[in-house]
């Protein structure tokens, strides 16, 4: 007598819960733009930035799940804006702050990244780069997760117009990241910012 009771509660609750989940919508090869921040995606990816709870201004793709693989494209933060919500007043995170230095822009997306609740972030490999005219930075970043699972990524950080543009990678080091790093550089090399 218990069991189907238990079943049909079971059932119930399942049924709940999956009502309020939130699901990732495929984002098909082509132009994708994140306001007026633009890339071009070479292949089918999804969309799982109901997973963040970040600003509307950060969007976050993945291709084979957001815990193996996520392609943040961030749209021109604001002075005072931030790339992670904060979680409570006694626990901020890192803000953009209008004229930062390219290094100090650099050390705002490695706080961003620990702010995720990855460990042991470090950067490396600066190098030029160019989206639209604007000169900004390219960077490697090396994390670990809290279960001690070696994460690789990149970033791509423009300033221009006052506004930061920002695009990051982040997944594991053992084979996804290898798999995945020409196509994320093609993306960032085809990066626009418009408006």
């Amino acid at each position: 007598m218990i069991r189907p009771v238990l079943r049909g509660a079971t059932l119930a609750a399942a049924l709940t819960l999956l009502a309020g989940c939130v699901s990732i919508t495929a984002v098909p090869a082509g132009p994708y733009a994140a306001g007026s921040h633009s890339v071009t995606l070479g292949r089918t990816w999804g969309d799982a930035s109901a997973f963040t709870g970040a600003p509307k201004a950060v969007k976050m793709l993945t291709i084979d799940g957001w815990q193996l693989n996520r392609l943040y494209v961030i749209d021109g933060l604001r002075s005072g804006d931030y790339i992670v919500r904060p979680v409570s007043k006694e626990k901020p995170t890192p803000r953009f702050r209008t004229g930062m230095t390219p290094i100090e822009q650099v050390e705002l997306v490695a706080e961003s990244v620990a702010a995720m609740g990855y460990q042991r972030v470090e950067t490396d490999g600066l190098r030029p780069t160019t989206v639209g005219g604007a000169d900004g930075l390219r960077a490697d970043i090396a994390a670990q997760t809290p279960e001690g699972l070696n994460i690789s990524g990149i970033t791509q950080i423009v300033e221009t117009r006052g506004r930061l543009y920002v695009i990051l990678y982040l997944a594991p080091a053992e084979h996804y990241f290898d798999a995945t790093r020409a196509e994320v550089e093609s993306i960032m090399a085809s990066a626009r910012v418009t408006g």
